[in-house]
């Protein structure tokens, strides 16, 4: 994935897909050179290999933010929309 994404972080899909279906909770980390922090509490899914119309690479993950536990720690694939785990609340993001 390279750059930002310009598509809608926060929007739902109209029809329920395959990729929905195949989730597990997840601890979602940063990393900042030096040490691993815990900022936020989510759901991945797994099978999923297109987020926001572009493909995730092999070390990405469609993830969606559940719980905020440090809200202003940078997200590590910012978009146009999300760029603080904050704002990521219910939103999809891909995840490293």
């Amino acid at each position: 994935m390279t750059g930002r994404s310009e598509k809608g972080s926060c929007s739902t899909p109209p029809i329920p897909r395959a990729d929905m279906d195949d989730t597990h909770p997840c601890q979602l980390y940063i990393w900042d050179g030096r040490r691993k922090t815990l900022v936020a509490h989510g759901k991945a899914f797994e099978v999923a290999t297109i987020l926001h119309g572009m493909e995730l690479s092999e070390d990405e993950v469609k993830v969606t933010v559940e719980e905020v536990l440090v809200s202003f720690a940078l997200v590590p694939m910012p978009t146009d929309e999300v760029y603080i785990v904050a704002q990521a609340l219910q939103c999809f993001l891909a995840w490293p």
